[in-house]
């Protein structure tokens, strides 16, 4: 039995942080004061499968940004062929690539990824460009979910200039537009978009292609702002995440299993509202 679908997991592998996230690695754990966990695939799919739970695996692509090779959307496809039955693959492309970046969103449908994962301060873009819409009509078509690190970002944090990172491509009110102009396409603002939690839980109740991961808050301290979207219909587009490795995967789970909610509400953050999402049978 499957008691959590993770929608946020970034793979702790070596070659992620000495290949596409080298840029970030040495100033993220300066500013998280502590070494990231560094895991083969088997171990990471070990550490799943002991909690009965799911992983949803992110490829990284922002080299135009960086210069680094992406981790690919066929890595991904190819960890999730090995462990099928833990790993669950999402996307990513560079949107500076212009009809690669297109093509790249009909690839992750073929290669059986569910959805294309986008960092818009690390990729140096924001959601709403018009040079990116045409992967937002293309992700529609293909009926791909799209997620977007929404909020402040560890990633540059602490350094002279962010390291280059602009926090205004993180304002989740950037992402209104495209959900507006593409109500078919449906969105998942990836952390509630501090400090702008306000604007991120007003696009959630606003529109409804928009969901939430919830990666980063304790169900027993959450604002006032949250608590009352999670007591409502707007409970059906919330989602559990962990943003693992930066941010360890135990307690995330237990913390939600033992909250005050109501049973159904906990078991449609845990669970349910990401297996409607990505289409995946538990």
């Amino acid at each position: 039995m499957t008691r959590f679908i993770d929608v946020h997991v970034h793979p702790p592998l070596e070659e992620f942080y000495r290949g596409a996230f080298a840029p970030f690695l040495a100033g993220l754990t300066d500013y998280l004061g502590r070494e990231l966990p560094t895991l083969t695939v088997e171990e990471l799919a070990d550490e799943y499968r002991s909690r009965q739970g799911m992983a949803v695996l992110w490829a990284w692509d922002a080299e135009a940004a960086t210069g680094q090779i992406a981790f690919s959307n066929a890595r991904v496809a190819e960890i999730v062929a090995a462990h099928s039955d833990v790993f669950i693959g999402v996307g990513s492309v560079d949107p500076h690539r212009g009809a690669a970046a297109v093509a790249g969103v009909h690839d992750a449908r073929r290669l059986g990824l569910k959805g294309i994962a986008f960092h818009p301060p690390a990729q140096r873009f924001s959601p709403s460009d018009r040079q990116a819409y045409p992967i937002w009509e293309v992700a529609e078509e293909e009926q791909l979910p799209v997620f977007f690190h929404t909020g402040f970002t560890a990633l540059g944090a602490g350094t002279p200039g962010g390291s280059g990172i602009r926090l205004a491509g993180s304002n989740p009110i950037t992402v209104d537009g495209l959900a507006t102009d593409f109500p078919g396409l449906r969105i998942v603002l990836t952390h509630p978009g501090l400090p702008w939690l306000d604007e991120a839980v007003a696009l959630v109740r606003h529109k409804a292609n928009v969901h939430m991961e919830l990666s980063g808050w304790s169900p027993q301290n959450l604002p006032l702002v949250l608590a009352e979207a999670l007591d409502g219909p707007t409970i059906k587009r919330f989602l559990l995440g962990s943003d693992f490795p930066t941010y360890p995967l135990e307690g995330a789970v237990e913390a939600w299993e033992k909250s005050k909610l109501p049973q159904e509400a906990r078991r449609r953050i845990l669970l349910d509202n990401a297996a409607e999402l990505l289409g995946i049978e538990v």
